[in-house]
């Protein structure tokens, strides 16, 4: 019978601290994967899936096999994707006798898996995603494992909030560089053809959006083109009466 100590309970809270350090994101949530499968009785392999849209996403998985199931059923059918769908928990006591989702369930069996709890991770009251947890042997999670594992997918929750949040900064911090470095790009080509045609920085600028329009290109690409000298500067040449 498992027991719930506050040794086990301390070591569950762990897992909420994950990303409060310089950790990366996916290797936290893989380190998530390896904690639900060490503190979940019953539990040989877990995987962090996310909502996308209308399809599921498995960021982090313990097991291989688990990446081969759900890219298989990520945005078709199986409990992950009701769990998404309904931000509810969804059990497979055997998956051998599990008339719901037949095709996953013949896909888990046959990986190895007798049995499956997703929960959905919970921030601000919301589904972030959800921890599949699989078991080899059949009906592991239930009773005090059940409860286990619902204490783990609560405090999931928080690192899957800080690996979001960490990944929304990077993404707009790469989104500024990404646009510094584009407009340092524009800048050098307007100087280029300041000094080849002798136009002032707006007319330069007209003239790059002119063959940025005819060749169908942004103008940030025509402009590296030119700094690099990749790209004719006669395309660029003022047309008189312009």
């Amino acid at each position: 019978m498992v027991t719930v100590t506050r040794a086990l309970a301390d070591r569950i809270a762990v897992v909420a601290q994950l990303l409060k350090s310089d950790e990366m994101p996916d290797e936290a949530l893989r380190r998530l994967t390896d904690l639900g499968v060490e503190l979940v009785p019953g539990c040989t392999a877990a995987a962090v899936t996310v909502a996308a849209g209308s399809q599921a996403l498995t960021f982090a998985a313990s097991d291989p096999r688990i990446d081969e199931l759900h890219r298989q059923f990520d945005g078709h059918e199986g409990p992950v994707l009701e769990t998404l769908l309904h931000n509810e928990p969804r059990r497979v006591d055997d998956t051998a006798g599990e008339s719901r989702w037949p095709a996953f369930c013949r896909a888990a069996e046959k990986a190895g898996f007798g049995s499956c709890l997703v929960l959905p991770l919970r921030t601000d009251r919301r589904p972030a995603g959800a921890v599949a947890l699989y078991g080899q042997e059949r009906h592991v999670f239930q009773g005090a494992a059940h409860d286990i594992a619902l204490t783990f997918a609560a405090q999931g929750g928080t690192a899957v909030r800080n690996a979001a949040l960490y990944r929304e900064c990077r993404r707009m911090t790469d989104n500024l560089h990404t646009a510094l470095e584009s407009r340092a790009t524009i800048e050098q080509a307007k100087g280029i053809l300041n000094a080849e045609f002798g136009v002032p920085p707006e007319e330069a600028f007209q003239l790059l959006s002119r063959v940025s329009q005819n060749i169908n290109r942004k103008v940030r690409e025509i402009s590296a083109d030119l700094v690099q000298g990749r790209i004719d500067r006669e395309m660029f040449r003022p047309v008189q009466g312009e």
